[in-house]
């Protein structure tokens, strides 16, 4: 067989009429790409406050292990205790502002545990 001939095979011959009802053309659907949740680099400034936000989320939303939340109330909170006794026993305004500062997390830590425990009440 020639090489003309194999291809004549898929083209329709004279006699043969193509029927318009018979004739379909499938279009695929649009695709999506895929939306990864990509970790961002903790290198760069923006990729740091990234990251943060992530840990922040986490902590808050109760999505961490108990020795991390445990861990975290005794590092941040003996902190916090220890700036709260140097804001009593001082009379400065620096001291109460970063006491301000030092409760940040505490607020984390308390959404936190109190989503965890809610967690485990809903099992």
């Amino acid at each position: 067989m020639s090489e003309k001939g194999k291809f004549d095979q898929f083209l329709p011959n004279d006699d043969e009429k193509l029927d318009r009802d018979k004739l379909s053309i499938e279009v695929p659907a649009e695709q999506r790409p895929v939306q990864h949740d990509r970790i961002p680099s903790g290198y760069d400034p923006m990729g740091e406050i990234h990251l943060r936000g992530r840990v922040s989320q986490g902590l808050a939303g109760g999505r961490i292990p108990w020795w991390v939340l445990i861990a975290g109330w005794i590092i941040f909170g003996g902190t916090a205790l220890l700036m709260l006794y140097a804001a009593v026993t001082s009379s400065t305004a620096t001291v109460w502002l970063m006491f301000a500062i030092a409760v940040i997390p505490l607020v984390l830590l308390w959404k936190g545990t109190t989503a965890k425990l809610s967690k485990k009440r809903r099992r």
